[in-house]
């Protein structure tokens, strides 16, 4: 990583040439209420600003679906919660504006770089308020950044140029809680699931980034064969989603479980405890990577260069093709991603974090893993 080879000493010492209120901000406002997946690469940023100021009081604007996420991430003070589209309502602007200028922060930092987000940021008055300088908020910045770092983690990263911050470790910190834990072990025993398991998030963000539920099957079959590993099916979405996940566990022949309907906590908390995780490219692959479990990434429209997962452990998959993605006409991406080849990349990576129960090729009995015998 870019960001791991270039430290300065002045990193931890301060930089006597900036600015008090970059030097050493005592209030850092950072505005960011997009998806959840963006929610979640915009940590590092939270946590390279923490270890810097360990005593600055920092804020978060974020809207209340995506703030679970960080609610009780121990590098942020407060949240400041939005409603949805908030800044199309001339009350909410107000009721906004009311509350940033009362934490009256002295930066703010803008990794979402929308319109709205710069305007939050204009609306906090802060001394310094920091982002890309794009065109849509250029004016509302008064210190831009220009960057050529093709990840979306890495790009956010370089936000904290302006603290005299050139390099630092990606870290994304989640807290761990005992209650998250006996909620992934209650849906487990409740499923007859045992401890070692895959995790296949078999929705995705739009229809193009979908792989089809029959391949989920296979590939579900193959880990059940070769390394004794059940698989538990998650998804998000509509009834049609729910659908598709139930034909992945009756395809499966039994090497696969459904879950029902999930919280982002619970599928935080099921993603934690599972041996490996594969699916597109959705805020679950953002999360499960973020809390320590090795992913396989399933990239169709969406860029791999700057979506993948970070950490050497982890894989993507992705076609060639051109720069520019239009999400509604490419399904054949996915189409060409094959079951062989996604199983090459769980082998791969099992290879390396486990040996299989029993050899390649020796299957486990049926009896002895109980959701088996309600699918089958």
């Amino acid at each position: 990583m870019l960001f791991g080879l270039f430290r300065k000493p002045f990193l931890f010492f301060g930089n006597p040439f900036l600015p008090k209120e970059l030097a050493d901000p005592q209030r850092i406002l950072i505005t960011h209420f997009g998806g959840t997946a963006d929610i979640v690469r915009s940590m590092p940023l939270l946590v390279a600003l923490r270890y810097r100021f360990p005593h600055a009081d920092i804020a978060w604007l974020i809207e209340e679906k995506t703030a679970p996420l960080v609610l009780d991430h121990w590098a942020v003070n407060r949240l400041i919660v939005v409603q949805h589209n908030w800044y199309k309502h001339l009350s909410e602007i107000r009721r906004v504006r009311c509350r940033l200028q009362s934490f009256a922060p002295h930066v703010a930092v803008d990794p979402q770089n929308s319109w709205s987000s710069s305007l939050a940021a204009w609306l906090s008055r802060a001394t310094y308020r920091i982002g890309f300088g794009k065109k849509q908020s250029r004016r509302l910045h008064n210190v831009h950044i220009i960057t050529d770092e093709t990840h979306r983690i890495e790009r956010n990263l370089q936000l904290l140029q302006p603290f005299g911050i050139f390099g630092c470790d990606i870290g994304f910190d989640l807290p761990e809680f005992e209650k998250d834990r006996l909620t992934a072990k209650n849906v487990l025993r409740r499923i007859g699931m045992p401890d070692d398991f895959v995790l296949l998030h078999i929705s995705a963000d739009t229809p193009s980034s979908r792989w089809h539920e029959e391949r989920y099957a296979s590939l579900a079959k193959n880990l059940y064969d070769q390394w004794n590993l059940p698989s538990l099916v998650t998804w998000t979405g509509d009834e049609a989603e729910s659908h598709r996940a139930e034909r992945v566990v009756l395809a499966s022949g039994g090497a696969a479980a459904l879950v029902q309907q999930t919280s982002l906590v619970d599928r935080r908390s099921l993603a934690k405890v599972a041996t490996l995780f594969v699916g597109s490219d959705t805020a679950e692959l953002q999360i499960a990577a973020a809390v320590g479990t090795t992913c396989i990434g399933l990239f169709g429209p969406t860029s791999a260069w700057e979506n993948a997962p970070v950490g050497e452990e982890h894989r993507t998959i992705q076609v060639a093709g051109p720069e520019k993605r239009r999400h509604e006409t490419f399904h054949e991406w996915m189409d060409a991603l094959t079951v062989e080849s996604v199983y090459e990349k769980c082998d791969e990576v099992l290879t390396t974090i486990s040996q299989p129960a029993s050899a390649p090729g020796k299957v486990m009995p049926i009896e002895s893993w109980s959701v088996q015998k309600k699918v089958a």
